[in-house]
């Protein structure tokens, strides 16, 4: 059928939505592959750290086993950041329907938006060796060598490795990292899968994984390094050329979203004639426990 002026503009409104997550997911999210994405339910997201029980003692026959409780430990409380844009079509673009222009300004934004989560998420691995934010629930960094147990055994552990990337301290880390127990002392099953760089040691970390041969020394020693995923962040290197962190299966390091992006048009047409695109989204990134990572400043 014929299609008219109102049919046009609504087929090329539609198509200005889409351009923005175009541009969004024109290249691979780089955050996701080591934060965990959730959604949250409120405007706010709290989570209980819980010390539970210790390993059962042996005993005899009618015997009454030692009590041993669960105890709270600290509140961890995120609240999220708000980000916003706007894609202003001018009447004159409307009137000589100029949309191949919109709809690249609109797959701009959608680049906007998605380096900013990315930037964010780079930001907070800073924080999480400096806690300059004050975001540790225990009052510490995420990486830190003093962590307390809530437990009733007491005690702390230590998390933050040292040294540039090598093969050896590469070890080191992991040796740190499985030793790793829960709030009042139990093992946990803490083995790290996955290894994040900075661009600058890409092939450094490549070439510690994937060698055949143990990397950095003259020896014939076969590489006995576990499998790693190997996770480059170039938005990392903007902020430092030399930490890595070690991350698990069961890591709580979080990308947390309250509202995930949005690009709507503004119901209203603005007094020049001119019509509006308002992109949104609410998030915050938060590590909720340190177990199940490790990390060295390099």
């Amino acid at each position: 059928m014929p299609m008219n002026t109102g049919n046009f503009g609504n087929l090329y409104e539609r198509r200005i939505d889409e351009a923005f997550f175009e541009g969004w997911d024109e290249t691979p999210e780089q955050y996701s592959r080591t934060y965990r994405d959730i959604d949250a339910v409120t405007n706010n997201r709290t989570k209980q750290i819980i010390a539970g029980t210790g390993a059962w003692e042996k005993s005899g026959e009618n015997v009454n086993p030692t009590e041993q409780r669960f105890k709270l430990g600290p509140l961890v409380f995120t609240q999220f950041d708000i980000f916003k844009s706007e894609v202003i079509m001018s009447k004159e673009q409307i009137n000589d329907e100029l949309w191949d222009e919109v709809v690249n300004m609109s797959k701009d934004s959608g680049h906007g938006g998605r380096q900013t989560v990315e930037d964010v998420a780079a930001l907070y691995f800073e924080e999480m060796f400096t806690n300059a934010l004050s975001t540790g629930y225990d009052g510490l960094s995420t990486f830190n060598d003093a962590h307390p147990n809530f437990g009733d055994n007491g005690g702390t552990q230590d998390n933050l490795t040292t040294g540039a990337l090598t093969d050896g301290n590469l070890k080191t880390a992991i040796i740190l990292f499985r030793k790793q127990k829960d709030e009042n002392g139990k093992k946990i099953s803490s083995i790290p899968n996955k290894l994040t760089v900075p661009q600058s040691l890409q092939f450094t970390a490549a070439t510690i994984l994937q060698s055949a041969l143990q990397a950095g020394v003259a020896l014939n020693d076969k590489n006995v390094l576990p499998n790693m995923e190997l996770v480059v962040n170039d938005y990392w290197d903007l902020y430092t050329q030399t930490s890595w962190i070690l991350s698990g299966p069961q890591h709580q390091l979080q990308m947390i979203w309250r509202n995930r992006p949005e690009f709507n048009k503004y119901p209203v047409m603005n007094k020049n004639g001119s019509q509006s695109w308002l992109g949104y989204a609410r998030f915050q990134p938060r590590a909720e426990n340190w177990r199940q990572l490790v990390g060295s400043r390099g």
